[in-house]
């Protein structure tokens, strides 16, 4: 039975993280970092908490929340190859770079449009980014430099996230095209003519998504829910999977840490959920809500691409580690937010 337990503030994203992993197990040992994310609401907009980890005694001790920058816009964010922070500018047509303790670094325009969620090419040279079902734009790193917008065509004209499947399970590129708060289209997408060929209409969970190399599932994340499919099937569509009932109003993006643990923003709070014994997100063996993050926007990926663990851009295949915490606290009011 799933449970969905009271809330406790504290808060989470990235992750900068010092922590072991037994190979034969599927939960990671004690774990503790600094944790990052994003609000949308605009002024001090850029924050980390340090967390601790007991595994043994499901337990976990939180910092105080500091805020790292006010950024112009706070959307997507992960981290560039080089360590630095990379967040959206919604609103001010940018891809801001930070340095972890909020130094400013540089901004690179992205191409005439806003900027919301990111992901980092699989090259480690460049990061993706897009506006709510606008055109694929790309920008340079290293250094961070202007973007170049190109025309999406196809089943879908636009696109809301990229997400890249391993070479071991297809090497594909699947977009998500949709609002805020789900209810998205599913489909693949070739960048080298930016035609898309979509596989699936109108997914109450679509909005976020990444790749999860614990399952070997693409996940995702929207309205509440969570959802997977796999990502190396020549019909895709017929292996979408759909927790059944809402979690809580609203998901954004989520992070997965790839060891069957996974923390979605939304409804003003922190989902954690793990998935470490049933192997399967929508089928959850424990869920919990950490609320007192009002306008929360997106966390920054745990593992994989964009993720601190992986700063030269190669996926996760398991042999680090990224994991989560758990705690107790405050009970959650969750209303759908307003957004943007």
């Amino acid at each position: 039975m799933n449970r969905i337990q009271d809330c406790r503030r504290g808060l989470l994203l990235g992750v900068s993280l010092v922590g072991l992993v037994s190979s034969g197990s599927a939960l990671a040992s004690d774990a503790s970092g600094d944790l990052y994310y994003t609000r949308f609401s605009g002024g001090q907009n850029v924050w980390k908490v340090s967390f601790s980890y007991d595994d043994a005694a499901n337990t976990a001790s939180l910092g105080l929340p500091v805020n790292l920058a006010s950024a112009i816009g706070a959307d997507g964010i992960i981290f560039a190859p080089n360590g630095n922070l990379l967040i959206g500018g919604q609103g001010a047509g940018v891809v801001h770079e930070y340095k972890p303790d909020g130094t400013f670094v540089a901004n690179g325009t992205s191409g005439g449009h806003d900027s919301y969620h990111l992901a980092l090419d699989p090259s480690g040279t460049k990061v993706w980014t897009s506006t709510f079902g606008g055109p694929a734009v790309d920008l340079p790193l290293n250094p961070l430099s202007a973007g170049t917008a190109h025309a999406v065509t196809g089943s879908d004209g636009g696109i809301t996230q990229l997400a890249f499947a391993p070479a071991d399970k297809g090497g594909k590129t699947f977009y998500v095209n949709g609002s805020p708060n789900g209810h998205g289209n599913i489909g693949t997408i070739d960048l080298s003519t930016f035609t898309t060929t979509r596989f699936l209409s109108n997914v109450e969970s679509a909005h976020g998504m990444v790749y999860d190399s614990f399952s070997g599932l693409m996940t995702l994340f929207g309205d509440g829910k969570v959802a997977t499919f796999d990502p190396s099937s020549a019909t895709p569509e017929t292996t979408l999977k759909q927790i059944a009932s809402d979690i809580t109003s609203d998901f954004d993006q989520g992070a997965v840490d790839g060891k069957g643990h996974a923390l979605v923003a939304g409804a003003g709070a922190i989902t954690f959920i793990d998935y470490s014994t049933s192997g399967d997100i929508t089928n959850p063996d424990f869920v919990k809500i950490f609320g007192g993050f009002g306008d929360i926007d997106d966390v920054a990926p745990l593992s994989g691409l964009g993720s601190v663990e992986q700063p030269n851009g190669a996926p996760d295949v398991g042999g680090t580690l990224a994991l989560l915490f758990m705690g107790s606290g405050f009970v959650c009011a969750l209303g759908r937010r307003a957004r943007r």
